[in-house]
């Protein structure tokens, strides 16, 4: 039996052929469309191409995405050797004006309580000056600025429980490790004490290792080694034959302080880098911007500060306030500058960069403000501080050559 209209069988039966093979494919190439023209045209299933015919896709953008990829890895190198050069500059600044003061202004938890009072108000003093200067705000670096579309002031010093949980752990660490880290230094020599902190990237290290089961190749530990005796020969000074009342206490408050600037950073790292995109998802992680970090961590460090200081002042003999001179103000709002400065520019290289680099930085920090302090004072290094400061550079260069191996997932 012959159809009464072949032409019309004939063409819906391309037509559905046509539906099953294609699917709409976004890749079709013109030689396909022609081909499925033919079809309409001549019915002959033979003449059909059962499989389509699509351009290879092609490569030729891999090298350029490797190379922005390169470039962009070398970028990120240069502008944290760039902050580390500004941080260790308003480093130098703030240790030796605390050094300064604290010679004639002998009151090392009024001194902190200073600093937490001027980085808060020099927080609200800056977001004040890049709310009517916006085009200040691309000078500074991603992430270090909140985010000004609706922002006031009232909003930015009204937190909510997000800012609140991130800030109060920070702003504790800050607490206990300022309380120890005086503690320690009016007991034990200040060279005993940058002694013990020196064993911060191995300890770092061991807490990544045993409590969150992270291993690192062997090349890692090894190179630190000459790191961390080249920066206790560089601190340690032999002193003098005197007993030292508490000093097994001193040691204690060292390593309880040291092993809280580790805490903290491992703490901070994950609270601090930003992550544009959470796995699997397209909603953006909230994380909080380095200036609102640090508001948030002065303020609940004076609060924590201020019962010991209270304890203090009461203990004293009279107000520490009131041997204040102008030559002391006018040296704790130098230090309070540089130690703004030196929070927030802290801040932004932790976000970069992990937890034992940037112990390793702040290694680095202290040789140079060593170096530093023997030319201002005019002081000769002894031979064992010259070949501590070879080893420790010899064992920085070991570590950012064979040490910075990937850590992994047990």
């Amino acid at each position: 039996m012959y159809s009464s209209n072949p032409s019309f069988e004939s063409l819906r039966s391309s037509r559905s052929e046509f539906y099953k093979s294609s699917q709409i494919n976004p890749n079709s190439s013109v030689t396909n469309l022609i081909s499925l023209n033919h079809k309409f045209e001549h019915p002959s299933p033979k003449r059909f191409f059962q499989t389509p015919i699509t351009p290879p896709i092609s490569n030729a953008a891999s090298p350029i995405k490797e190379n922005l990829k390169f470039i962009e890895q070398r970028f990120e190198s240069y502008k944290v050797v760039v902050l580390c050069v500004n941080w260790y500059l308003s480093s130098i600044i703030s240790n030796y004006s605390t050094k300064l003061i604290l010679q004639d202004f002998t009151y090392p938890i009024t001194l902190t309580q200073f600093q937490f009072i001027l980085n808060s108000v020099f927080s609200i003093a800056l977001l004040s000056v890049l709310m009517n200067n916006r085009n200040l705000i691309s000078r500074f670096p991603q992430h270090t600025l909140p985010n000004f579309d609706g922002l006031t002031i009232r909003k930015f010093i009204t937190p909510d429980r997000f800012i609140l949980n991130t800030t109060i752990p920070m702003g504790i660490f800050q607490f206990v490790g300022h309380v120890t880290s005086h503690n320690a230094t009016s007991i034990i020599p200040v060279s005993l004490n940058h002694t013990i902190k020196a064993l911060s990237p191995i300890t770092t290290v061991l807490i990544y290792r045993f409590l969150f089961q992270i291993k690192y190749h062997y090349i890692t530990y090894i190179t630190l080694i000459p790191l961390i005796c080249g920066i206790m020969l560089s601190c340690y000074k032999t002193s003098s034959n005197k007993v030292i009342e508490n000093y097994n206490k001193g040691l204690m408050f060292s390593f309880i302080s040291m092993l809280i600037f580790v805490s903290q950073n491992i703490f901070a790292k994950n609270r601090l880098t930003i992550n544009n995109l959470l796995p699997n998802s397209q909603k953006e992680e909230r994380k909080l911007d380095k200036l609102t970090i640090l508001y948030y961590c002065s303020i609940i460090g004076f609060l924590f500060t201020l019962p010991v200081y209270i304890i203090s002042e009461f203990k004293a003999p009279h107000l520490s306030l009131g041997d204040l001179n102008t030559y002391n103000m006018i040296l704790i709002l130098i230090n309070g500058v540089s130690h703004f400065i030196q929070s927030l520019l802290a801040f932004q290289i932790l976000g970069l960069i992990s937890p034992i680099n940037y112990s390793i930085a702040n290694i680095l920090k202290r040789i140079i403000i060593i170096l530093v302090a023997f030319i201002i004072e005019g002081k000769s290094l002894t031979l064992n501080q010259i070949f501590g400061i070879s080893l420790t550079f010899i064992g920085l260069f070991a570590y950012d050559r064979w040490g910075m191996k990937k850590s992994s997932k047990k």
